[in-house]
């Protein structure tokens, strides 16, 4: 199964690590895009590090980022600085989506 996680806000950051982690743990591929008020958690390291678990894959919106201030030499290697083509992607190719 594959999980999406659509990330338009800087909270739950908590329930988004968890989520990852056991999906990932479980076998389940998950795709994270962050836009909106959700790119900040691009700059926190523990969400960051969710990209190297097995199955995860991180992207995220390279126009929200610049509207917050996130530059492209901010954003972590491993995370694809894309735009919505990413977000199109993510609900194409997922079994379930969870909007956070």
């Amino acid at each position: 199964m594959t999980i999406g996680l659509l990330v338009t806000r800087d909270t739950f950051k908590a329930e988004l690590i968890g989520l990852t982690k056991s999906a990932s743990a479980k076998g389940h591929d998950v795709i994270f895009f962050m836009m909106d008020d959700g790119i900040r958690h691009s700059q926190d390291p523990e969400i960051v590090a969710l990209k190297d678990l097995k199955g995860v894959t991180m992207s995220l919106c390279d126009h929200s980022a610049k509207l917050r201030g996130v530059t492209e030499n901010m954003i972590p290697k491993g995370i694809t600085a894309g735009s919505q083509y990413q977000n199109a992607v993510l609900n194409q190719d997922s079994d379930r989506v969870i909007f956070i």
